[in-house]
Order: C-alpha cells, then structure tokens, then sequence
C-alpha cells in the first residue's frame, strides 16, 4: 500500500511540475531561468505541504471504523478530482490554473481545519458513549 501511495505521490508531482515548467515556456518565449527555478521551488513547496496534510486523513482512513473512515477519506477524493482537473485542464490550455499551487496549499489548510473538526466531533461522540456505558 505504502509503495503504490508513493509511486501515486511521485507521477502527480511529476506532472504538476511538467505543467509548471510546460506552462512557463510556452507562455513567454523570453523566459528568465531564475524565475523559472523560483517558480519551481514554489510548486515542489506546496506539493510538499499538500503531501504532508494529505497524510493526516490517510492515516486516519486507515485507523478509523465505518463512517468516520469514509468522513476521513473525503477530502483525499476532493484532492484527486482536483488535481485531475488541474491536469487536464492544463493539457487542454496553458493558460488556465496560472494559481494551481494556491489552489493545493488553499486545499491543505481547509483539510487541516476539517480533519480537526471531524476528530473533534469524534472524540465528542466517543466520551459521550464511554461516560453513558459507565453510568449504566
């Protein structure tokens, strides 16, 4: 499992950055390698952090029973179908997503807000059963 999620992680980040650098050259011909290699730095930042909040609903999705798991793996498929998006539409033109790692790192704090709240609401519904077994 931990292999295919890497080999996922590393075709994603392969492509978004073929995009980045794609969407750089064909947008302007006179293309600075500073700005080029900024820009990349910035996008291998945000795949990282992106990455990063990701594997706080995986390891919840895979420690959690029944609903909370699917509640946990909510925002994973948000995040595969907006990746795709981002994919295909930057394929189709190069000129639209021009923000796409605003748009992952806008994803990783939502997530990380989400994936507080659901633990909380958890952990909430959790002592409210221990306290009601004890009491009977």
């Amino acid at each position: 499992m931990r292999e295919n999620l890497s080999k996922i992680l590393t075709v994603v980040t392969t492509l978004l950055l073929s995009i980045s650098i794609y969407g750089q050259t064909e947008s302007s011909s006179g293309i600075d390698s500073t700005q080029l290699a900024w820009n990349l730095v910035i996008a291998l930042i945000v795949i990282v952090f992106t990455a990063a909040s990701a594997a706080l609903p995986v390891a919840a999705a895979r420690q959690w029973q029944s609903s909370w798991s699917v509640a946990a793996k909510i925002p994973l498929v948000l995040l595969a179908v907006w990746i795709s998006i981002i994919i295909f539409s930057k394929f189709q033109s190069s000129d639209t997503h021009r923000l796409w790692p605003f748009e992952l790192f806008a994803w990783a704090m939502f997530n990380m807000v989400y994936m507080v709240t659901v633990m909380t609401i958890k952990r909430i519904i959790q002592k409210g059963d221990e306290n009601a077994s004890q009491s009977e």
